[in-house]
């Protein structure tokens, strides 16, 4: 089975709802628009308002809200789209991932489990208490995880999300400058240690208080693709039947002691 995946690494204004949801918006009418539609289209984190959390009472969003409207107008019928907001729900706020499909319904959501630090995420969101693994009918059965930036660095979830029969795995991100290396070490080893496709979608350019890489991601473990540091829109064809290969040649997730440690 093959997949389609677009992936949009762009610059996002912290704090400028209306104008990051107009770019995303002009991207998906972009590709709506051209000879091959992709399947999936996918943005980074927070790709609406940055990480302007100081103002999330304003930027908040209950699931479905305006961003998932505007983006059903387009994505309806075409692609399936996938990306991080910030949600509210009973006066909390999470740091929200969201599979949006094709027929206009939210196919399966993730609130971040690992909440970062350093960009004061602990200070005003509330974590997340799932795994996010979703089977997506439109896509023939496939199992898609979602994973957020932070996450990347704890391998347990991804384990946990292959077991439970995830093939790919997309994880919208604003991993900042200097990590680039940390970044794409991580992504190939998520992929190779559990025989699946890792999507990261990073942002580029400058935030309020950090600037970001890019360098986006596409890798089944064997073969990795990887965006530059500018502002870009690529089309990637994932051959799921690949990993049937690649866990033949080496049964891995068979192979585990889950005596010892599961």
């Amino acid at each position: 089975m093959n997949l389609k995946v677009a992936i949009a690494q762009i610059k996002i204004q912290d704090g400028n709802k209306e104008k990051n949801l107009d770019n995303a918006l002009s991207i998906l009418n972009f590709l709506k628009n051209q000879q091959i539609i992709p399947d999936i289209v996918c943005f980074p984190e927070l790709f609406t308002t940055g990480y302007d959390l100081e103002n999330l009472k304003m930027h908040a969003e209950e699931f479905p809200g305006e961003t998932f409207h505007k983006i059903i107008s387009i994505s309806k019928n075409n692609f399936i789209v996938i990306g991080s907001i910030i949600e509210s729900k009973n006066n909390k706020y999470f740091n929200t991932a969201f599979i949006l499909g094709k027929n206009g319904q939210l196919l399966g959501k993730y609130r971040k489990v690992h909440l970062f630090s350093p960009m004061f995420e602990k200070d005003f969101l509330t974590q997340g208490n799932s795994i996010g693994t979703f089977k997506i009918l439109e896509l023939k059965n496939i199992k898609i995880g979602l994973g957020i930036c932070y996450d990347l660095r704890f391998p347990e979830i991804f384990r946990k999300m292959a077991l439970n029969g995830a093939k790919l795995i997309i994880l919208p991100s604003e991993f900042p400058i200097p990590k680039s290396e940390i970044w794409k070490t991580l992504i190939k080893a998520r992929a190779i240690e559990n025989q699946i496709y890792m999507i990261g979608v990073n942002r580029v350019g400058k935030g309020r208080s950090n600037s970001f890489f890019g360098n986006s991601m596409v890798t089944n473990g064997n073969t990795h693709q990887i965006l530059g540091s500018t502002e870009e829109i690529r089309i990637f064809n994932l051959d799921l039947t690949s990993l049937k290969e690649i866990r033949g040649e080496l049964p891995l997730l068979n192979d585990r002691r889950k005596d010892l440690y599961d």
